[in-house]
């Protein structure tokens, strides 16, 4: 009889289809374990970098009040109108009596830090003679854009944004070299009175309102002396991701521009609520109640902020509201038991 012949390797079965589903099943397994990790490992790497971002405007604002003897203004700027030649849109942003009231051109803090940022080019570029300009502005609960305000001497500075003023944790909805994750302290929104307590509210930004009880508002030129909370119980900056709603700009359509303040004061938070029909009701991180000022942002939980002697911290959003409004008043000689 003649043997069969045995080629190599006809003696090794394969896989079954029950031991490959049973492999697949365990890779998926581990897939699922290690995303969450992957994920987490990379926020932490995005919370950093926001961190780092907060703690170099404080330490830039610290440098300018060395160099000047006063903290940055929260904003500040010219009274401007619009010329008897310009076509006023329905409901656009020259309503009222911005001269006296409410800014539409103003330059934010974020101007103003520039050269103690490493940013002094851009900061020269800046003519502050003229308006600030904004591609575009929004307003009145409206998802149309108002285009080209302010003065276009201006543009190419304001579509220029350091990367700095962008958390990389936030969603971005628009040009982000033109819009800013971050707002100064502007206190409670109410009105600091004549006996030190305080009265009335409203906004940081409004050219009538400069008394306000937090890190700055418009006009303000607040020596670190006035700070006698404490440098380190007064918040300086936090976020305010500008793809969420502030004021009247409805969500994703932006109100933090780079450094244009209009008078839904962008570029600054508040603890309160200032829509008087509910009774100015509180403000905590990441609030999305209607006309809310509130620090917002995308981390998981809270948000970051740094307090005026450059320290940063995180808030959760459940932090006792007593004592995150607390930390927003500068010195009004409040208990604060820590965020």
């Amino acid at each position: 009889m003649v043997p069969s012949r045995r080629f190599a390797g006809s003696g090794h079965a394969g896989f079954t289809l029950v031991e490959l589903l049973v492999v697949i099943a365990i890779i998926g397994v581990l897939v699922a374990l290690l995303l969450p990790a992957v994920q987490a490992a990379r926020e932490a790497a995005r919370r950093s970098q926001c961190t780092n971002n907060l703690r170099q405007f404080a330490l830039a604002a610290l440098s300018y009040e060395d160099t000047f003897k006063n903290v940055p203004p929260g904003s500040f700027g010219g009274g401007w109108a619009p010329p008897n030649t310009m076509t006023v849109p329905a409901g656009g942003p020259w309503r009222g009596t911005y001269q006296t009231c409410c800014p539409n051109g103003h330059y934010s803090w974020s101007a103003v830090i520039l050269p103690f940022i490493e940013q002094k080019n851009l900061y020269d570029m800046i003519n502050f003679n003229l308006p600030a300009f904004t591609d575009e502005l929004f307003q009145g609960n409206s998802v149309t854009a108002i285009t080209n305000q302010g003065d276009p001497t201006n543009a190419l500075a304001s579509r220029s944004q350091p990367k700095i003023f962008v958390c990389p944790s936030s969603k971005k909805t628009r040009p982000v070299t033109q819009y800013k994750d971050y707002a100064m302290n502007g206190g409670t929104g109410y009105v600091i009175n004549t006996s030190g307590g305080r009265s009335g509210h409203c906004c940081p930004g409004r050219r009538n309102d400069q008394t306000m009880d937090g890190a700055g508002h418009v006009f303000s030129n607040l020596r670190l002396a006035e700070f006698t909370d404490g440098t380190s119980n007064t918040f300086f900056f936090t976020e305010k991701a500008s793809s969420l709603r502030q004021s009247s700009c409805p969500e994703n359509t932006g109100c933090n521009h780079f450094h244009f303040v209009l008078h839904t004061d962008g570029g600054y938070v508040t603890s309160d609520n200032d829509l008087s029909a509910n009774g100015f009701p509180p403000q905590p991180p990441n609030d999305i109640s209607l006309n809310n000022r509130a620090a917002s942002g995308f981390h998981p939980g809270g948000i970051m902020a740094s307090m005026v002697d450059g320290h940063t911290v995180f808030i959760s959003n459940n932090v006792d509201f007593a004592t995150y409004r607390a930390y927003h008043t500068r010195g009004l000689g409040e208990a604060v038991t820590g965020l």
